[in-house]
């Protein structure tokens, strides 16, 4: 497996084109940030643990089906036993070395119908800046058709003491872990999550409308671009130490329900996300 490194002051980052273009180690004055890849096998037996991987659309879609504009389209049903489309499969594709140098990358993988029914282009930049580490996103609609897209970034952080996402309601879930539509009020133990709260010793696993664009694990601030709308929050049961805080674009199932983002023939959807230490809202 070929590994490209962008390194400048007390950031490293290690990117896997052929798994994704996945960030499969991040680390920051030679601490891990994000959970490192102890063997390349991971990445195929559970390649959502590992890294920060490129979720399109974003996590499940019911029956591995949705209608838009009038016309049903089929998913791959991936998750069996909840009969589910789950994280696409844009994680598993090979991406295409546009530009590397020591502070930065460009990436890019062309889909024209293969893993989603919407031809697009996407192109990834990875970039050291201000002592920060910056993932940029295109999304190109090449098709001659609007393309409706959730997206998403699985984002497994090594697990924090602490933790604080800004979030104000949580997607209801059936027992598929579907969503059923309705957004129901945080309990107790979610709104600890907006002022502070430890990830250990808890389970850890919903879907939440966003109210702000910055989250705190442990001593980094990740922030995401306006269009992430949605956090998710997963850490495996407290059993393997990890925290995804994962930055979404549309909601859970939201090719669906309607919330999901429409892309014109020949537009681009750009979104980004900014790791530092400090805890604000800054801008690439």
């Amino acid at each position: 497996m070929m590994l490209y490194t962008v390194k400048s002051g007390k950031w490293s980052a290690q990117i896997a084109p052929e798994f994704g273009g996945n960030v499969i180690k991040l680390t920051y004055a030679g601490e891990n940030v994000f959970v490192p890849l102890q063997n390349p096998d991971q990445l195929k037996n559970d390649p959502y643990l590992q890294g920060a991987p490129i979720l399109l659309p974003a996590n499940r879609t019911r029956d591995a089906r949705f209608s838009f504009e009038g016309r049903e389209y089929r998913l791959p049903v991936n998750e069996k036993r909840n009969g589910a489309h789950l994280h696409g499969l844009v994680h598993t594709q090979e991406f295409t070395v546009l530009r590397h140098q020591p502070e930065e990358m460009v990436l890019s993988f062309e889909n024209k119908g293969e893993i989603y029914p919407f031809p697009f282009v996407l192109t990834v930049e990875y970039a050291i800046r201000e002592d920060a580490f910056v993932q940029t996103y295109h999304i190109q609609n090449s098709g001659n058709t609007a393309m409706p897209v959730t997206f998403a970034l699985h984002t497994t952080f090594v697990e924090p003491d602490t933790f604080s996402v800004p979030i104000d309601a949580c997607q209801e879930k059936d027992d598929l872990h579907l969503p059923t539509g309705r957004y129901v009020a945080l309990s107790p133990q979610e709104s600890a999550y907006v002022s502070g709260s430890a990830s250990k010793g808890k389970i850890i696993s919903g879907y939440y409308r966003a109210c702000g664009l910055s989250a705190k694990v442990g001593k980094f601030t990740y922030t995401a671009s306006e269009e992430f709308d949605h956090w998710v929050l997963f850490n495996a049961r407290g059993e393997r130490g990890l925290l995804c805080v994962e930055p979404q674009c549309g909601a859970v199932d939201g090719l669906n329900h309607g919330a999901c983002r429409v892309i014109l023939p020949g537009e681009t959807l750009t979104l980004w996300t900014r790791l530092d230490e400090k805890y604000e809202t800054r801008y690439p």
